[in-house]
Formats: C-alpha cells, structure tokens, sequence
C-alpha cells in the first residue's frame, strides 16, 4: 500500500537518484511505497549516469561518490541530497548551492564506531595482536607479551573531534576508567568531560597515551596528524583512526612507526581506498588495519538507513527542511 504523500507544489514525479553500494534494495523498497517518486539506480554497476531523466534527489555513500557523480550533479536540478554515511567531505568537490537541503543517516552508525575504536584499543592495550602472531608461530613469548599490557584506567585519552562519534568514544573509555580530553572546533563540557579547542591540540599530545581520530575531514583538517604532531607524541602511544584517512599524513605514520617513535596504530581509513596490497602500511607488526568497516555490524542498519532516507524525503515533499539535515539550506517553504 502506498504512503499518502504530501501536497507539493506540482504533481510531477519526484526522482531520487541512488548511488550507494551497500542496501539500495532496501531503499527502492522503502521509497517504492511512496507515490509520485521514481527511483534510479546511480551506482557504479548502472547505466543510471547516462539517463535523460532530470533529478531532483540524491542518495549516496561517500564510498561511491566520484567525478562522474559530480558532475551528474552539476547537471541535475537537485532539491535534495541525503549522505547514507558519516560526514560530508566527499561533496567538498562540488559547491553545494544554499537552494539545495543537504541531509544525513550518519546518527546511525554512531555506536558501532565507536565500538570499532574501543576494540582497536583494547587489542592494543591486552597485546591481543602480538599474542595471536606469537601463538601462531609456536611461541609462547610471555616475556614479549606482559610488557605491552595495559589496563584502560591508567590510560590518558585524547579523542580528536568531539561531536556524535567522537563523544561516544569519550564516554566509552570513561566508563573504563581512563582520564578522557577532547578537542573539537568549541570548548566545553561534556559529560564531566572537558574538550578543549583545536588549537590547544598540539599542546595535549604529548601528554596522551591513546589518540583517537574522529575529525570531520575538511581543508582545515587535512593532515591535521602529520609529522609536527608525531614528534610531539610518546613512542609509548597508540595512534587510532575512524574518522577519514585524510586527516593523517601516512607517510609520516609510517615513518615513525618503523623508527619505534610510535607503539602502535589502529587505521580503518585511508587518503586511498581500497588500500592498495603494495601500501608499506601492510607491511608492519605494530598496525591495525581494518578495510573501512568501524561502521558496520547494527542489525537491520540497512532497513533503518532506508526507513531515514524515506522520512527525510517525506519531509522534503511536505515543504519542510529535512529532519536530519546538515546544511542551512533554503529558507522552509
């Protein structure tokens, strides 16, 4: 049965577009019930690109977007574009005018982030990584082990970027026992928690045994992680990233990763995905690497991110902003 849909304007077929890799069968499902929207598959795999039918809707991974995606948008008359995924860094490429709304699903992957991170932590923090590769080789190498091994309430946590993931990691380990900071674009409180600005940044790192990335990636943050800061660290400190690998110059990673001025890293993004089987990062003992997946594992995610994407059309089509929109967008019709 279809949804009764709100009055627009006019009565013509709204399309939405759909460039995403992972649940569009449960979106067309989702917007299929919805009268007067038509949906065209965008994705990589389709011929949707080439379709002379204008859009006024787009729903994209970061993970798909491309050059023929923006300019596919250059070319559309866009009312709306909803981001399946965490952070709007993929449209940096595209000047998104104020006439468009600009929504977003990233609230729903906010736990399983988190989640990620703290499980980076404590395969580092219980040496879980150097325990299976010993055990693996036959060795029973205690002495090797037992100095690596730390609890998380002797630990002093920075987490880099303090909004929705970047709090919830903060609460996480605090419910752990570590002393938590946080930085972020304003100073406050949070939770008993105290984040300071990005400029106080360098002068916190030297004083964290864990640095959690969870930075939106903009031209402000670009490499915000690279050799000035690495020098500024403990060789005893652990490095994770879930936020956008371009935050972190990898090449200095590397760097000091090999000379020992570094203990660890634990990376589930890159500047280039899919990570490339020749990158030096592969290479090393004291690296975790996960294939940008810290966002995935909640059950039923693609029923519920299609459930979002279908309430925040409905909003678009009733005349109303978006109810998870993250522009200023035009002014409410």
């Amino acid at each position: 049965m279809a949804i009764e849909m709100p009055v627009r304007s006019d009565s013509s077929t709204f399309r939405v577009a759909c460039a995403v890799s992972i649940g569009f069968s449960a979106i067309r499902q989702e917007l299929a019930t919805m009268s007067q929207v038509e949906i065209i598959d965008l994705s990589s795999r389709s011929e949707g690109i080439g379709s002379d039918h204008e859009c006024q809707g787009l729903v994209v991974y970061a993970s798909q977007f491309s050059s023929s995606i923006a300019d596919w948008i250059k070319k559309n008359p866009l009312e709306w574009i909803h981001l399946v995924t965490a952070g709007s860094d993929p449209l940096d490429a595209v000047k998104i005018p104020d006439s468009l709304y600009l929504s977003s699903s990233g609230h729903l992957w906010t736990d399983t982030v988190a989640e990620h991170a703290l499980a980076m932590l404590l395969t580092f923090s219980r040496g879980m990584n150097v325990s299976i590769r010993t055990v693996q080789t036959s060795q029973w190498s205690r002495e090797e082990i037992i100095p690596r091994l730390h609890r998380i309430k002797d630990l002093n946590v920075l987490v880099v970027g303090y909004g929705r993931i970047g709090s919830k990691i903060g609460i996480s380990v605090k419910n752990l026992g570590a002393q938590v900071t946080g930085v972020a674009s304003t100073e406050r409180n949070v939770d008993g928690i105290s984040v300071y600005k990005m400029a106080d940044l360098d002068v916190l790192i030297p004083h964290a045994d864990v640095i959690v990335l969870s930075v939106p990636l903009n031209p402000q943050t670009h490499h915000l992680i690279s050799k000035a800061q690495f020098d500024l660290m403990k060789k005893s400190a652990i490095l994770i990233n879930v936020s956008r690998g371009g935050v972190l110059d990898e090449e200095a990673l590397y760097r000091v990763l090999v000379n020992g001025k570094l203990s660890g890293a634990g990376l589930d993004v890159f500047e280039n995905e899919p990570l490339s089987l020749q990158h030096p990062l592969r290479s090393l003992s004291n690296v975790l690497l996960t294939p940008h997946v810290a966002g995935f594992g909640e059950k039923d995610i693609q029923e519920a991110v299609a459930k979002n994407v279908r309430d925040n059309l409905l909003d678009i089509l009733a005349g109303r902003s978006p109810r998870n929109q993250i522009n200023m967008g035009p002014k409410t019709r």
